[in-house]
């Protein structure tokens, strides 16, 4: 048996004859979350209150082992409202960018990791090596995702790429559970919108895994793809006006 029988392809709806302009389906969620990120911008304008989330680093200036007085240092302070609003316009964008599958990516790889970045912070992780790999395995799981696309793989094992995607991605999430029933026991818990959101954003994270999963098993079985776009476009369009609308009402102006 040669190497060309023990391999198969998955097909992909990327093989697909480019297109020079978005779909009217990336089109529309653009037009919705630029209408949406206009009505957020009005609303963070009519206060002066802000929801400063801290970036911080701790670094010992003593021997392991002997006690160190060393203050946490502060590195950044991050505008969690904003920040909602740059998602929702980094959403918008990428749904403009042709073929309809560039759009996923570029979304995936600005989007998903930014948003759980943020979740993270909303969850009180301050710390820049946390924060960092937050950011970085989150990026890893878009990479194998893609890869799950570009690439041959063996007979028996067509999904490995997307399998590795979720077990790297799934750590963020289990960082961020840790942290929230660590606060939970020293009776400090998230408050009920902070956890909202971060279920919202774990099961939108798990939906596009499944469609990808979906999208990809179809091909294989020469069903049509494009069902799955559809639904990535929908998800995705509902996740970032979730993320943002929970943030700044739910966060920044309950705030005040």
């Amino acid at each position: 048996m040669t190497d060309d029988d023990r391999k198969t392809t998955v097909p992909s709806a990327a093989r697909t004859s480019p297109r020079l302009w978005p779909r009217p389906r990336g089109s529309a969620a653009a037009a919705i979350l630029a209408v949406e990120a206009a009505g957020l911008i009005v609303l963070l304008a009519r206060t002066s209150h802000h929801v400063l989330l801290p970036i911080t680093v701790d670094l010992p200036s003593r021997a392991p082992g002997l006690a160190d007085t060393t203050p946490r240092l502060q590195l950044e302070l991050i505008d969690v409202g904003v920040a909602a609003v740059v998602v929702l316009l980094l959403v918008a964008v990428a749904r403009l960018v042709p073929p309809h599958r560039t759009a996923r990516w570029t979304e995936s790889a600005l989007v998903s990791s930014i948003t759980v970045f943020l979740v993270a912070q909303i969850n009180g992780i301050t710390d820049i090596g946390a924060l960092v790999a937050i950011y970085g395995l989150t990026s890893a799981m878009v990479l194998f995702s893609v890869l799950q696309e570009r690439t041959e793989v063996w007979r028996g094992h067509p999904m490995l790429p997307l399998g590795f995607g979720a077990a790297v991605g799934v750590v963020p999430w289990g960082i961020i559970a840790f942290h929230q029933i660590g606060a939970g026991i020293v009776g400090d818990p998230p408050t009920l919108i902070v956890r909202v959101l971060t279920l919202v954003m774990l099961a939108a994270a798990i939906v596009f895994g499944v469609t990808q999963w979906r999208e990809l098993r179809g091909a294989q079985l020469e069903f049509e793809a494009s069902r799955g776009e559809g639904i990535h476009v929908m998800v995705s369009v509902v996740a970032a006006s979730a993320f943002a609308w929970l943030v700044v009402l739910g966060v920044v102006l309950k705030a005040l």
